[in-house]
């Protein structure tokens, strides 16, 4: 049965009066009233509001299909029949072009600085992770089977599995074989859970080579390609949630060594660093900060990282410590292992 999108909304849309905690959280899909699909991440956003990015957008002429609508993409576009992926400063300006009430110079944080501010009063709704699988599944088949699959091999319970990515609001392509799960749980079961994945994913059979390089968080099992979202299950549990931060260097060259890799899959990472240089000064040691959701999971204990970021102070309630903020993926480069 073809669906119409209006349909399709029915069944996955949820009224923002059912947004936990009234809030915005990470790896949440909310619908604009201009049509557009938004992608929440991390936990500190505006009261009212939220970050995030603009992923689809009504286009007319455009070349994805949303039930029936054409849509634009600001994460990717098409070269030679090829998918290309749009790097964070471009897909930010082409959120101006999309629409001029989105200045991409609006003062914002700047851990946020390649996402953009909207307001709540913007939102039709909101697509729930949890509730997007059910209503997925009465449409591909696939989709419960894959998610069955997951939940035996990762030893989570099927129940508390949700959807994000373009299955949490319905839509799926043929070709697009990959499974993007939100897991939700405490520190202590989600650790379990991606370590778990961390045990497949280098063996060939399960590896992910994607964009010309392996994914460490992500597996193939059973023909499914699973791409975890890990989030917590308490908002409080999540160490950088209301924060702010103050600028105290940009531009700053800075070597360290991955001592605690307890926050690394979900976003943002958050790894304390030993044997930390500044500068090529030895340095006391310092949390990382990386606000880019391209970088969960990716780094680990033992892991040598060489990055240009900023020095900052971390505001939250009544205490401050110095960080360094990382905000794209390509500033940071894992350079060797503590053998």
């Amino acid at each position: 049965m073809n669906y119409t999108f209006d349909q399709i909304m029915d069944r996955f849309l949820r009224p923002l009066s059912e947004l936990p905690g009234g809030r915005a959280g990470d790896s949440q899909y909310f619908l604009r009233k201009d049509g557009s699909f938004i992608f929440s991440e991390g936990y500190c956003h505006p009261e009212g509001g939220m970050y995030g990015k603009m992923i689809y957008y009504p286009k007319k002429g455009g070349q994805i299909d949303v039930f029936g609508r054409e849509y634009g993409c600001t994460t990717k576009k098409i070269v030679d029949g090829e998918s290309i992926y749009i790097g964070h400063p471009e897909q930010i300006r082409l959120h101006g072009e999309v629409d001029p009430s989105l200045d991409p110079d609006i003062p914002r944080p700047v851990f946020v600085e390649y996402e953009m501010p909207f307001s709540l009063s913007d939102f039709v709704g909101y697509f729930d992770p949890v509730h997007s699988l059910r209503a997925c599944i009465e449409l591909y088949p696939w989709v419960e089977e894959g998610t069955r699959v997951a939940a035996k091999v990762l030893g989570v319970e099927w129940e508390t599995l949700g959807l994000t990515g373009s299955l949490a609001y319905g839509r799926y392509e043929d070709g697009d074989d990959d499974l993007d799960l939100v897991i939700t749980g405490s520190i202590e079961h989600n650790q379990r859970v991606y370590r778990t994945i961390r045990s497949f994913s280098d063996q060939p059979e399960h590896r992910v080579i994607e964009f010309g390089r392996w994914w460490p968080m992500r597996m193939y099992e059973e023909g499914f390609l699973i791409c975890p979202f890990f989030t917590y299950d308490k908002w409080e549990t999540a160490p950088l949630r209301d924060f702010t931060v103050d600028i105290i260097r940009e531009d700053v060259p800075v070597t360290g060594t991955v001592v605690d890799d307890t926050h690394t899959n979900y976003m943002p990472p958050i790894l304390p660093l030993d044997d930390v240089t500044i500068d090529g000064d030895e340095s006391e040691p310092l949390p990382l900060i990386i606000y880019d959701g391209a970088l969960r999971g990716e780094f680990f204990n033992g892991d040598i990282l060489k990055m240009k970021g900023r020095l900052v102070q971390v505001n939250q309630y009544e205490e401050s410590y110095r960080a360094v903020l990382v905000t794209l993926w390509d500033n940071i480069k894992k350079v060797g292992e503590v053998e």
